[in-house]
């Protein structure tokens, strides 16, 4: 009797994981922060999101590449082909509701805080809970893309911290995903980091502003980042993904 309780009970868990990997997600998009973050830095950031030389698209580009292709195949449902959501025309011509670039005048015309992967929409993933539906990008997405199951967005984003009591600075990569069901609940909300082996020299733990030092850091940190999230970032999306 007991053996045919255990292979019930496995049977019923091989349909159960059947049924979630036949579940199909938009990732909706995929971009990087280039306003760096960080004790003490107020608006100091912004000198860097300002500047052309700080160029973040091809570390999230790259970034990109190994969410979908090495880490992807873990999770409990598969994502919709890229060029199938890129090529909506819906979503050629969506525009966030939620957008706050906190660049000015030209800069922020052209959306330079944000360096997004090429064939995605700027969107916010994260729910302001004061916003109505109308205006909350999760929900607009969900609607043009009714045949999925599931809305994800993924974010990047960087902040600096304090070294060697101030005299040092090292960088904290983030990795963000946020997903909604069909009807525009949320499903879960994941934050990893990453912290570089790197450092650059600081005053009073704020980073000396040389982009010649601060993009190899940001790319040490997301070098880290994506090494830690080996193996592990399938298991925590399992856990997560009840939809």
């Amino acid at each position: 009797m007991r053996k045919i309780i255990l292979s019930a009970s496995l049977i019923l868990s091989l349909i159960l994981t059947g049924f979630s990997q036949d579940k199909k997600v938009a990732l909706v998009t995929f971009f990087g922060d280039k306003k760096i973050g960080g004790t003490g830095m107020s608006t100091i950031g912004e000198s860097l999101m300002k500047d052309p030389n700080f160029n973040l698209a091809p570390l999230v580009d790259k970034a990109y590449e190994r969410f979908v292709n090495d880490f992807a195949k873990d999770f409990p449902f598969k994502l919709i082909d890229q060029n199938e959501i890129s090529s909506n025309p819906d979503y050629q011509n969506f525009k966030s509701s939620m957008l706050a670039d906190t660049a000015s005048g030209f800069n922020k015309s052209m959306g330079i805080q944000y360096a997004v992967v090429k064939g995605f929409v700027w969107a916010y993933g994260d729910i302001q809970g004061l916003l109505k539906e109308e205006k909350r990008d999760p929900c607009n997405l969900a609607k043009i893309f009714p045949q999925a199951d599931g809305i994800l967005f993924v974010t990047m984003d960087y902040e600096f911290q304090p070294r060697a009591m101030g005299f040092a600075a090292g960088a904290v990569a983030y990795l963000n995903m946020f997903m909604y069901d069909k009807k525009c609940d949320k499903v879960f909300r994941i934050r990893e980091q990453g912290v570089s082996k790197g450092k650059v020299p600081a005053v009073g733990g704020i980073p000396i502003m040389d982009v010649n030092k601060i993009q190899p850091l940001c790319q040490d940190a997301t070098e880290v980042l994506f090494e830690e999230l080996k193996g592990k970032l399938g298991k925590i999306v399992k856990k997560s993904a009840k939809f």
